[in-house]
């Protein structure tokens, strides 16, 4: 603020110079006040004779301006700087240093700014990436939960609006603490030690001003805002009568619904006109304000600058552009800092709704004591298993065993009951009552690590990430090789479609790189599944169009995939069911019925009507219009 105030100095000085063009008439009386205020010893700086009086010297720089200004303080410094520095007492070179001096200045003021804005800028940045840090690991921790994908957008406007609204709070706030203050410190010190008697006579209509005019301003936002959302609800009216033209042609109502769209349509331009009828009135007020303003600070200045020359009240055309200068450079700090609370509150609420979510609970946690468990050998065991959404039960006290090795199919008749099961088995979700045992062993009691080492879930809406092949299917783990990746990937067909690519392994999927189609996206983290080599995998079987090589490629790697280990898979071909060991069927939370797919045909009519549901060719059709 220094370097500001200096700048400011400057200006004035050189305007003050140019006006008085550096010349200076002494009078007889005026010559003993002239030799104390140089201490020339009646002699003038620019010549070595004794100057008679009247007499008009030119080309005095500097000494011009403290010659004007003798009977303020600025008068004294000024004649002291002159004495010290015989470079200021010639108009050219004095104007010269001036002008180095303010570009110096305003560099060095130009300079602190940009790095106080940087360092308000990465402080902000800093608690944004930590909240976004915060916000990223709680979602992965909730997201496994979130079955129906319900928080999602809320989170990631978190993510994004709340978060940017918290640091853009955070940089302005730490913006004007820092800045505001000293700069209305400066310009006040400044305009006072011009003539502070003034400084306090046009502040208070200023002020006064600026409030009035930040109250009105205040208040037509909120009015225009109300107008707005007045005038688009009398547009949905105007245009629902669009939508009901059976409703009107039927019963008739032509009349009733022209007279019903005349009034809509009056009351939506009178609201139109009204946002502008306010507009116009408060661009006048302000305007009329700020003019009125504006011409009484001009009359207190121009009576100050009509006054005698010698008088000390008297005002310098420079003294009174200075003061301009600091009451309109004043007052954009005062906004500012008449800003912080609503730039608080915004910043504080955003904060407020990102650590009520960091807040919450995960629904799965590890259990204090919990032990390491043994990778899947006898038998998956379900005993009573309750499973609430809101106030409903998905599973409703489910028991179920199946054994290890083979495959096994769920499916019902809404597939979120499914989704359910199979996401209790690694510890997605958890069970509302009930245990869920793997050889013996209650689940809820073993590490997350060991569990879900050992059983893993293909699928879901979202199989890879953006990144390379490679990373995708290592998952960025040193511990795999490229070998090793290539390996998983031949084993379910991935790598015929992985080597067409530029970059093979090292090509880049995602947002800013190339896209994998459906098919291919299973398939790659059906091979990050295998680089693994869990004892219990969990299959969601895509739904999609597919060619017959992809069919008879997918049926592969699924067999390949399913060998040597426990496969539950959620599927979405008949001939899946074909070939599964086993059929669970749910139907209303509970298990109806477990077989294979050709004994569950002849004995269960609940599930021919569920495969018919599912699978029958005519189940999409549509009779045709008579």
């Amino acid at each position: 603020m220094a370097a500001f105030a200096a700048v400011l100095v400057c200006t004035f000085l050189i305007v003050a110079m140019l006006n008085s063009r550096g010349v200076v008439t002494i009078e007889s009386h005026n010559v003993t006040e002239y030799e104390q205020l140089f201490d020339s010893g009646s002699k003038d700086a620019n010549t070595d004779e004794a100057f008679p009086a009247p007499r008009a010297l030119t080309g005095l720089g500097l000494k011009a301006v403290a010659w004007e200004l003798r009977h303020r303080s600025w008068g004294q410094f000024l004649a002291w700087s002159c004495q010290r520095f015989p470079r200021l007492q010639t108009t050219g070179s004095a104007l010269t240093w001036l002008l180095a001096v303010g570009l110096a200045m305003g560099f060095l003021h130009s300079t602190a700014m940009t790095q106080m804005v940087t360092l308000a800028s990465r402080a902000a940045g800093h608690t944004a990436g930590q909240l976004r840090q915060s916000l990223h690991r709680h979602s992965i921790r909730m997201g496994t939960s979130d079955l129906v994908d319900a928080c999602t957008d809320e989170v990631l406007e978190l993510f994004t609006t709340e978060v940017e609204t918290v640091t853009s709070g955070i940089a302005k706030w730490i913006r004007t603490i820092f800045r505001s203050p000293m700069q209305l410190v400066v310009l006040m010190t400044l305009a006072t030690t011009l003539n502070w008697m003034l400084t306090i006579e046009c502040m208070l209509p200023l002020l006064a001003c600026w409030y009035l005019i930040r109250r009105e301003r205040r208040y037509f936002d909120r009015e225009q805002t109300l107008n707005r959302d007045r005038a688009t609800t009398d547009l949905k009216l105007l245009g629902e009568g669009i939508r009901k033209s059976r409703l009107i042609r039927g019963y008739q109502l032509e009349t009733n619904e022209d007279l019903r769209f005349e009034k809509h349509l009056d009351r939506y331009q009178g609201r139109l006109q009204e946002i502008e009828r306010r507009e116009r009135r408060a661009f006048w007020l302000s305007g009329m304000l700020g003019l009125t303003c504006f011409a009484l600070v001009l009359f207190l200045l121009g009576a100050r600058m009509q006054g005698l020359p010698d008088s000390p009240e008297h005002l310098t055309l420079a003294e009174g552009l200075l003061l301009l200068s600091c009451f309109a450079f004043g007052l954009k700090p005062i906004d500012s800092l008449a800003n912080l609370r609503r730039l608080r509150n915004e910043a504080g609420q955003a904060a407020e709704r990102i650590y009520r979510y960091l807040n919450t609970i995960p629904e799965v946690g590890q259990a204090v004591g919990a032990k390491f468990l043994q990778p899947l050998e006898k038998m998956i065991e379900m005993e009573e298993v309750v499973y609430r959404l809101g106030k409903r039960n998905i599973l409703d006290k489910v028991s179920l065993k199946i054994p290890a090795s083979g495959t096994t199919a769920v499916v019902a008749f809404e597939p979120l009951e499914a989704r359910v099961l199979i996401s209790l088995l690694p510890r997605f979700i958890e069970p509302h009552s009930g245990r869920v045992l793997i050889d013996g062993e209650d689940i809820n009691w073993a590490t997350l690590e060991s569990l879900r080492a050992e059983t893993l879930l293909v699928g879901g809406s979202e199989p890879w990430y953006t990144g390379t092949i490679l990373e995708n299917i290592t998952g960025g783990d040193s511990r795999y090789s490229l070998s090793q990746a290539t390996e998983a990937a031949k084993m379910v067909h991935a790598h015929n479609f992985i080597q067409k690519f530029p970059q093979g392994y090292e090509t880049t999927i995602g947002e800013h790189g190339d896209q994998l189609g459906g098919v291919q996206g299973f398939l790659l983290a059906l091979a990050r599944a295998m680089m693994r080599d869990p004892a219990l995998l969990i299959i969601e079987e895509p739904s999609l169009e597919m060619t017959d090589d992809e069919k008879d490629h997918l049926e592969d790697a699924l067999r390949r995939a399913a060998t040597g280990r426990t496969t539950i898979v959620q599927p979405s071909r008949i001939s899946t069911l074909r070939n599964v060991d086993r059929i669970v069927l749910l139907n209303r939370g509970k298990v109806e019925v477990v077989g294979t797919h050709d004994v569950l045909l002849k004995k269960s009519a609940l599930y021919r009507h569920w495969e018919y549901m599912q699978f029958n060719e005519f189940r999409h059709e549509i009779s045709p219009i008579q």
